[in-house]
This record gives structure tokens, C-alpha cells and sequence, in this order.
């Protein structure tokens, strides 16, 4: 089974980066990358469309055109069910909002991307609950 892993991010390296380290923990996924909010809303629309819609949203927080929780809630809004915060900037308010419009949890970016992939592939698999990913601190 291909799972298929979202990551919104305007910064283009942290596709790059993210893809590598998953790499170490999957064997059988699709990458698919959205350098902001609307692009990622066009993307998952055409996937759940087509019957395949992303296995796991990895949202950055601070974008252009529309930051993260807006993208998140719109993303909700339209069925998708496994959406992450991925933010160098944690804020708790931040993330509590972004908790009450849809996302499942928050990994932040200084845990380093070896971190962030093993619980991506952990999640993915099915090994942990994706709802105790959150971090509060």
C-alpha cells in the first residue's frame, strides 16, 4: 500500500529534507509537497476526487498567502482527518486553535527531521495513535 504524505511548506528545502528521512523509515509512500495553503487545498480536493486522498497532512504554521490554521480548517472542512502541524514556531494558543479546526497534533521542527519522520512513518503504520503526538510544551 502507497501512503500518501502531504507536506505544506514554503520553504522548498524542507520538502527535500523531510523526503530523505522519510526515506529511512518507509519504503512504499508518495511525497507530495504544497508551497502554501491554497496550492494544498487544490492538491488533497484532486486526490480526494480521485479515491486517494493523503494518508497525513504536514502543515507548516507561518506561510504566505494563508497560514497554516486556515489551511487546516479548510482542509477539514473538505475530509481531511490526519492533519500535523510541522512549525519551528510553537506557540500553545496557536496550536489549541489549530486543534479546534482540525489538526491532529504538532511536531516541531527543532526535534530535528530524523524525529519528525520516525513518528510520521510510526503514525502512518499504525504503531501509535496519531493523537499522542501532540506536544503542549
Amino acid at each position: 500500500m502507497t501512503f500518501r504524505i502531504l507536506i505544506v511548506d514554503d520553504d522548498s528545502a524542507i520538502h527535500e529534507v523531510m523526503h530523505m528521512y522519510l526515506k529511512r523509515f518507509l519504503d512504499d509512500f508518495e511525497l507530495l509537497v504544497a508551497s502554501n495553503g491554497q496550492e494544498a487545498i487544490d492538491r488533497a480536493s484532486r486526490l480526494i476526487q480521485s479515491g486517494t486522498p493523503p494518508d497525513i497532512v504536514l502543515m507548516d504554521m507561518k506561510m504566505p498567502l494563508m497560514d497554516g490554521i486556515e489551511c487546516t480548517r479548510k482542509l477539514s472542512e473538505i475530509g481531511v482527518k490526519n492533519i500535523h502541524l510541522l512549525t519551528a514556531y510553537f506557540d500553545p494558543d496557536a496550536a489549541k486553535h489549530a486543534a479546534e479546526v482540525g489538526a491532529k497534533g504538532v511536531m516541531k521542527k527543532s526535534e530535528g527531521f530524523v524525529a519528525v519522520a520516525r513518528k510520521v512513518a510510526d503514525m502512518i503504520r499504525g504503531t501509535k495513535d496519531p493523537t499522542s503526538q501532540t506536544n503542549s510544551n
